[in-house]
């Protein structure tokens, strides 16, 4: 709402020219982002046993017995006939082997016992968020935080042709949490698909993987344009140049009245920037702020209030950039 009366008034009188750069504006305040340190020490680590794996063993004595389907509960026992309940979760094989052995000698002085995992079904990471494929995927020895995300059919920052479908769906690299035994991992998830190796760790079972759509690190394209869009930010991107990516104006375009929403929905700065002065050398490019929504105009004054009734409530949800494109399309 406080979008649509902003923009409703800005099509009353003159909106201010846009500033070169987000700051020259001493009313915008961006917000700088943090980056997580990585992990120095990630070593290697033996094969550990979690809730849900299936376990089978052989108890070698006077005679030789065979023990299958053995399932490791959420607590992490796994209960053994005679013997009752062992905790294995969470430790190696090895000492998990030790542990059933000892459990069993109650019985058995002399029996030696030969575990393994029969079905890994705790071996899993999730991912989950702004990826092609979310779930759980198996995790196998050597696998790191950019082989999972590989996995996971990779994040949906845009490498599509502008306006494309696929291109809707955009993740805030920046803002993605690694989650292990309840905590963050200090990583940046950006700078791990850079190979960097103190960021792009080991995956461990049970990790979860979090990338959040770039709600507030795109810049979304709307009105006379070939093919309404949502783009991945990035330091020093510029109004021609996401114009051009959303396929360039149309026809009917007007290219003296380019509208900039910039800052909060609720209180937002409205200015103004024409596509021919910049061209024609008599205007600065305009430096693009993240969360920015450019709007090319037809007839402001008569087209600004139907047009934002429909879309100010999309704006917020860079995923439905489709349906934004759909409406301004009828």
């Amino acid at each position: 709402m406080g979008l649509l009366i902003a923009m409703t008034v800005g099509a009353c009188v003159r909106l201010p020219d846009a500033p070169t750069l987000p700051t020259d504006d001493n009313r915008f305040t961006q917000v700088d982002g943090f980056e997580p340190g990585g992990v120095d020490q990630d070593p290697p680590r033996p094969l550990v046993v979690m809730p849900g794996d299936m376990l089978a063993f052989s108890a070698f004595s006077t005679e030789t017995t065979s023990y299958e389907g053995l399932v490791v509960d959420e607590l992490g026992r796994v209960h053994l006939p005679l013997v009752g309940t062992v905790e294995v979760g969470g430790i190696s094989l090895a000492d998990a082997e030790a542990r059933i052995q000892e459990a069993m000698r109650r019985v058995d002085r002399v029996v030696q016992i030969g575990l393994r995992i029969a079905d890994p079904r705790g071996q899993f990471a999730t991912v989950l968020g702004a990826v092609r494929i979310p779930g759980r995927y198996a995790v196998v020895p050597g696998m790191r935080i950019a082989d999972l995300l590989a996995v996971a059919g990779g994040t949906g920052e845009p490498s599509e042709p502008a306006g494309s479908a696929a291109g809707t769906l955009v993740a805030d690299l920046d803002g993605a949490r690694l989650v292990r035994d309840g905590s963050p991992v200090p990583i940046s998830l950006r700078t791990a698909m850079q190979g960097d190796p103190r960021h792009n760790v080991r995956v461990r079972p049970g990790d979860y993987l979090h990338i959040p759509s770039a709600r507030g690190h795109t810049i979304t394209v709307l009105g006379a344009v070939s093919g309404a869009t949502v783009l991945a930010h990035r330091d020093g991107i510029r109004l021609t140049e996401v114009i051009a990516r959303a396929g360039g104006l149309e026809d009917r375009g007007d290219r003296t009245d380019v509208h900039i929403v910039r800052g909060e929905l609720q209180n937002p700065l409205v200015y103004r920037a024409s596509l021919r002065a910049i061209v024609n050398g008599n205007s600065n490019d305009v430096v693009l702020a993240a969360g920015d929504v450019v709007y090319v105009t037809e007839e402001w004054t008569s087209h600004v209030g139907e047009v934002l009734e429909r879309v100010a409530t999309l704006l917020t949800d860079p995923a439905t950039i489709a349906l934004t494109a759909a409406l301004l399309a009828q």
